[in-house]
């Protein structure tokens, strides 16, 4: 299931979706682009297309390599193509496994059909794997770098792992009639549905709004 809503703050102002997603049988992604940034949409789908067409096994490393030969190091291509958050699932034979880089939330099944949503959260400053092609001396925050985080999640325990956005907070924050609507859309596990549902509330919705599980 792959849902990708754009928020109503972005509806009001005109701006694009900055969220992007992906998902194949190897690997559930999603990027989440910085508001401050002028077109990191761009960026966010360009690593995802990228992660698609990987037939070579590329790290993350090796792919933000391919995005800074294409959009350049000047501070400000960074800032505005390339500073997004990385979330990525990937289901090996005993267990998933995560790796993310940057806020947003984990969606865990267990094998009751319960669904939990495990945050991720950076703070005040997300973290960006962009900042590791900045000059150390204009960044306020992680001068020293950022690495891909991991957890593990086993299968005894779990029968299906996610990943989502940020954007889902505000419905996780809203009145229990709509949060129980939305977690049983959940456990359908029909984006069509997801994505009526998020229309119809739309203005809780307020940010960009990707769930790949």
């Amino acid at each position: 299931m792959l849902v990708n809503k754009i928020g109503m703050q972005h509806l009001e102002i005109g701006k694009n979706c900055q969220d992007y997603g992906f998902k194949n049988e190897h690997i559930k992604l999603v990027c989440d682009g910085c508001s401050e940034g002028k077109h990191t949409e761009v960026g966010a789908k360009s690593f995802c297309h990228l992660v698609s067409y990987n037939t070579e096994d590329m790290t993350i490393f090796e792919i933000f390599e391919k995005l800074i030969g294409l959009f350049g190091q000047s501070a400000k291509s960074i800032k505005d193509f390339l500073c997004f958050t990385i979330l990525s699932v990937v289901e090996k034979d005993t267990e998933f496994s995560v790796h993310y880089c940057g806020d947003g939330y984990i969606i865990l099944v267990d094998n009751n059909d319960e669904i939990v949503f495990e945050e991720l959260d950076d703070g005040e400053y997300p973290e960006y794997f962009a900042y590791n092609y900045c000059d150390q001396n204009s960044l306020k925050y992680y001068k020293e770098g950022v690495k891909i985080s991991k957890k593990n999640y086993p299968k005894e325990l779990y029968k299906n792992v996610g990943v989502a956005s940020d954007g889902v907070r505000f419905i996780l924050n809203s009145t229990d009639e709509l949060k129980n609507e939305f977690f049983e859309l959940m456990k359908l596990g029909n984006a069509v549905k997801i994505k009526r549902f998020i229309n119809r509330n739309q203005k809780i919705f307020k940010d960009d709004t990707t769930i790949v599980l």
